[in-house]
């Protein structure tokens, strides 16, 4: 609704609803980026359940570095996601690439696991590249594989 020169914007439900335009309707405009499944991320494992059972052995195969990799999600969230997202679009590309190219910028913890668990990192990037739908749906969500971490996959690492 347009009040002076102000518009004034709402969302219900998801969605974004603008109203007071020029043709005085209200205009709606839905979210781009979906839920991470249904239920949110408890409905995740089964939107998702080969991308999950797939996860859950690369945690049982490296539970160090996924103990890295949950708690570097739940500080770092954007910075898991670009990496998730990068791991995706970066096709043949391993780890050390990834670090070369964001080298100095402030990834220093992630230098630690890079340094540490190379070939558990890679293997991660596979899992992402081989399920990256359920990768992005994961990581859309802040804090997402960290969560999942604690509340999936706990009895696998801890």
């Amino acid at each position: 609704m347009k009040v002076g020169n102000v518009l004034i914007f709402t969302v219900a439900a998801g969605v974004l609803v603008a109203g007071g335009l020029a043709c005085g309707r209200p205009v709606v405009i839905t979210a781009s980026a979906p839920a991470p499944g249904p239920g949110g991320m408890e409905g995740w494992e089964r939107a998702h359940p080969e991308a999950s059972q797939a996860l859950g052995a690369w945690v049982r195969e490296h539970p160090e570095a996924a103990h890295r990799f949950f708690d570097w999600d739940g500080h770092h969230t954007e910075r898991a996601h670009a990496f998730v997202t990068w791991s995706i679009t970066h096709h043949g590309e391993g780890i050390r690439a990834f670090a070369v190219t964001h080298r100095g910028q402030g990834w220093e913890e992630f230098d630690i696991i890079m340094r540490d668990h190379q070939p558990a990192a890679n293997a991660f990037m596979g899992w992402c590249r081989r399920y990256p739908e359920a990768a992005e749906s994961l990581m859309r969500h802040p804090g997402g594989l960290e969560w999942a971490g604690h509340h999936i996959y706990a009895g696998y690492w801890h």
